[in-house]
């Protein structure tokens, strides 16, 4: 019952079924925070928890082996034919759910530190999706994908930060969804889960598709009629270049973080608690 709250806060399918509703209900700001902030939380909690079992424990790994592909394909899926771009990213992110749970199939430290790198790493770069969103949408409504048409033109700083955005979402380099897709994969490959490395792949060559076709549509459409400038505030400027800033430096230089995580798991995961509850 414990795990199932963590999987719903983490929308893990079949837990899933609130965020895609919630993403497009909810204003874009409150959208922003619930798709951002509880992921590292829950992320963070039920390494607690899965630290309890022991490496060489076949039923949760199986088990999170399930939810993890079932997860994956669920969200892709699905969000290859959304057309409003948050309920989208709602589907998005019941796939990246499932990326984040490889790392917790490998049981060990570099399992665990890779899931809380790419979940640190993916507040970023979801959040810098949703200032696009809350600055190109027209008094709080949900934007559609057609309407980034032209948004190289309205907003060439808005366009890169959605570019980086969706380009680090897709898992491509430099930026810090690839490295973050490479160390749960390789943590998951050292513990011969090979299938689910494999799965993982397609799944974000899925994935690629439909990021392509918002940015197909924010750098390479062109808006009807006379589009209006967006004028963004200097917060919202530095926002923008902090965001990309931070997608970019964790992308090319993770060594930082990555020991950082590694160092505070070592200390969690060899405590004296945990190692009687893990036997």
């Amino acid at each position: 019952m414990a795990f199932c709250g963590f999987y719903y806060k983490l929308a893990v399918f079949p837990f899933h079924f609130w965020t895609p509703d919630v993403y497009q209900g909810a204003s874009n700001e409150t959208a922003s925070l619930i798709a951002s902030l509880p992921k590292v939380g829950a992320v963070a909690v039920l390494v607690r928890f899965v630290s309890l079992a022991t490496p060489d424990n076949q039923t949760v790994a199986l088990l999170l082996t399930f939810l993890a592909v079932a997860s994956m394909f669920y969200g892709n899926l699905i969000a290859l034919v959304q057309k409003d771009l948050k309920r989208l990213l709602g589907f998005s992110g019941i796939a990246h759910a499932g990326y984040a749970l490889i790392g917790f199939v490998a049981l060990d430290v570099a399992g665990y530190t890779a899931a809380l790198y790419y979940i640190a790493g993916y507040v970023l770069m979801i959040l810098a999706c949703f200032v696009v969103i809350c600055r190109v949408s027209r008094d709080g409504t949900n934007v559609a994908i057609e309407e980034l048409a032209g948004l190289h033109r309205r907003s060439p700083l808005l366009a890169l930060t959605l570019l980086v955005g969706l380009f680090a979402l897709a898992g491509l380099p430099p930026f810090v969804g690839f490295m973050a897709k490479l160390s749960l994969l390789t943590a998951a490959w050292d513990q011969r889960h090979f299938a689910l490395v494999i799965v993982a792949v397609i799944n974000s060559a899925i994935a690629i598709y439909y990021y392509l076709q918002i940015i197909r549509q924010a750098v390479f459409g062109e808006a009807g009629g006379n589009p209006t400038p967006i004028v963004l505030t200097w917060p919202t400027k530095v926002l923008c270049v902090v965001l990309i800033g931070g997608i970019v430096l964790l992308g090319v230089a993770p060594g930082t973080v990555i020991d950082t995580i590694s160092h505070s798991l070592a200390f969690v995961t060899s405590s004296p608690a945990t190692a009687l509850l893990g036997h």
